[in-house]
């Protein structure tokens, strides 16, 4: 009788494997080992909402990532490139303060501009290297360099 507690399990597997709905599956698979484990309808409304509130942000952390691989495939970088070769006198160093500025503004007032991942290589990265190619042609170790101080 132990062993119904682990049809949830069963559920997923089976679940993914047909290519269902992940929420849907996980869901069902959650109120199917609810009711084996003897949880009441309140008890299991009780866990899933505290569960879905305290793991809400890292879902909108995913949820960024294919954003951000779209816009880079649609030619992101190039408008930087583009943008920055305007703008001659700005140095590397002088787009990494403006960015430094930018965050600490952010930060004061309690708005995140994200990472690495969503900021950082997508639009400072490309900007400051495209500032730094003005002057010469970058060798692979001052691109790496570029990447590390951004």
């Amino acid at each position: 009788m132990e062993y119904l507690k682990l049809l949830g399990i069963v559920i997923i597997v089976v679940g993914f494997a047909l290519k269902w709905d992940t929420t849907a599956v996980v869901v069902l698979a959650a109120v199917v080992t609810a009711v084996f484990s003897g949880m009441s309808i309140p008890a299991l409304l009780t866990t899933l909402g505290q569960s879905f509130v305290d793991n809400r942000m890292v879902s909108l952390f995913f949820l960024t990532l294919p954003m951000i691989g779209l816009v880079e495939s649609h030619g992101l970088k190039e408008v930087a490139v583009n943008g920055i070769q305007k703008l001659k006198k700005l140095t590397p160093s002088r787009i990494l303060n403006i960015y430094l500025v930018i965050r600490e503004l952010g930060g004061v007032f309690g708005i995140s501009l994200s990472g690495q991942v969503q900021f950082v290589r997508p639009l400072i990265t490309p900007m400051v290297t495209a500032a730094a190619e003005t002057k010469r042609k970058l060798t692979d170790k001052d691109i790496d360099l570029i990447k590390a101080r951004s």
